[in-house]
């Protein structure tokens, strides 16, 4: 059986999470994996790593959780894999968002986004903000569920920098493609620089999830920086309109 099991394991575990050359989609397990690779989730702790495993790799967590003793043999795996694959860990994220084009002003050579969408000192984002649980009703107590990306230099930025007649080609494209409301599909190219680890916290005595110094309850805060902002006129992020880089 502890064959077999090994087997499982090796097949389940050794396929990990590709380190691609574009920008990682914010997702629970992926932002847990990052917590990792900066050192900011403590996976020495049983009851951490057992969280990990139900976000990470349910099935798992399914089949042998209820078995103690093949339990502990699913965590040391879990251990040896995570070791083994830690630098395939993402750092780097594509956060996607929509904009709204305004007004073309032909004093600045800049279409505008609206009030409402215009970007105007950010330097904090929602990175992601987790609804339900990962795996078949499984409450996680422990592990944050919101993370949050806090920017090293906040940003400014009213509109896209365009040439009247490119103004007006992109305009007119939006109106074939029946996107009369002018939105701009946008993506926001973020790097984690630092993540301050996550620490146990009690109350009354007893243990609670783990939190950062000074941080909301059940949030991560991921210090990033800004590698550039990509503009798309197409929901399917494939027709380019600009790149802005810091």
């Amino acid at each position: 059986m502890k064959k077999i099991i090994g087997i499982l394991l090796f097949c389940l575990l050794a396929a990990a999470p590709a380190h691609a050359d574009s920008y990682t989609k914010p997702t629970w397990p992926n932002l847990v994996r990052t917590l990792v690779r900066f050192n900011a989730l403590n996976l020495g702790d049983d009851r951490l790593l057992d969280e990990y495993a139900i976000i990470t790799e349910c099935d798992l967590y399914k089949n042998f959780y209820r078995d103690d003793f093949k339990w502990n043999e699913v965590r040391q795996a879990i251990r040896q894999s995570v070791k083994m694959n830690i630098a395939t860990f993402p750092t780097d994220y594509g956060y996607v968002t929509q904009l709204q084009l305004g007004r073309y002003d032909f004093h600045e050579n800049l279409y505008r986004f609206t009030d409402k969408t215009t970007i105007k000192n950010v330097n904090s984002v929602l990175i992601y903000k987790v609804e339900g649980s990962p795996c078949d009703g499984v409450e996680i107590k422990l592990i944050p569920v919101v993370f949050r990306g806090i920017l090293d230099t906040p940003f400014y930025f009213e509109g896209l920098p365009l040439a009247s007649k490119d103004a007006e080609a992109l305009l007119k494209q939006m109106k074939d493609d029946n996107n009369t409301d002018h939105i701009v599909y946008t993506s926001f190219n973020l790097r984690v620089v630092y993540i301050e680890p996550l620490r146990k916290g009690k109350v009354n005595g007893e243990d609670q999830e783990y939190t950062q110094a000074g941080g909301d309850r059940r949030t991560a805060r991921l210090d990033m920086q800004l590698d550039s902002i990509d503009f798309y006129e197409d929901p399917a992020m494939t027709k380019l309109i600009y790149h802005y880089q810091p």
